[in-house]
């Protein structure tokens, strides 16, 4: 008697309700992790991503809709334009998507004409940059080679000239030159060093900004 007397006078525990409740801030922590580690991955794989939580989870009716993010689909724009040309590369950053071309692509070497065979390129991406309600920023760069010829009397002038004539070209095209800056950065913008010829190599471009 005096047993049970003691179990009945025991007051009930109250903090069961705390397990469940840590359950499933796990639960819910976990799920929002994986949604910012997979926000960069295409559709498809997001899609997947959902549904696999609710057949493991069910807490998920449908899988997540993505929403095509609009940088994400101008980098797929700028790629197909392009086509697979060797030397032009895309990426997103923090001051837009940035399409960068090697000079020999785009130019003989010491020269600011562009070449013909890159017109049609060139004109593909003209319709795109035409229908892009930001800023485009054309920027000239160079390696830190001295450039000796006649027409242009440094590496600054020539990296102008480089950005001026893509601009001309775009513009002929009709697109709206109140859109367009341009900007020549010489050598003093690097992505490379420049102490040896491959990171030369890669410092002679023109990148095309589109402001986001």
């Amino acid at each position: 008697m005096r047993s049970r007397r003691r179990n009945e006078d025991e007051p009930e525990k109250s903090d069961r309700w705390l397990i469940s409740y840590a359950d499933f801030i796990t639960l819910m922590f976990t799920f929002f992790a994986a949604l910012y580690a997979l926000s960069s991955v295409d559709k498809a794989k997001m899609e997947q991503f959902s549904g696999s939580l609710n057949q493991a989870f069910k807490v998920i009716e449908k899988p997540i809709p993505l929403i095509d993010n609009p940088k994400t689909m101008l980098m797929e724009d700028v790629r197909k334009a392009t086509g697979s040309l060797q030397g032009i590369t895309v990426k997103n950053e923090l001051r837009g998507v940035v399409v960068t071309f090697s000079d020999s692509l785009l130019f003989a070497s010491g020269s600011a004409e562009l070449r013909p065979e890159i017109y049609a390129t060139l004109e593909k991406l003209s319709k795109l940059l035409s229908a892009v309600p930001g800023r485009v920023d054309i920027e000239g760069h160079t390696d830190n080679v001295p450039i000796s010829n006649s027409k242009y009397s440094s590496n600054w002038a020539l990296s102008c000239a480089r950005a001026a004539s893509m601009l001309h070209f775009f513009i002929e095209k009709g697109i709206d030159p109140a859109k367009f800056s341009i900007a020549g950065y010489a050598e003093f913008r690097p992505l490379e060093s420049n102490a040896s010829e491959e990171g030369r190599r890669k410092n002679r471009r023109v990148e095309i900004v589109i402001a986001k």
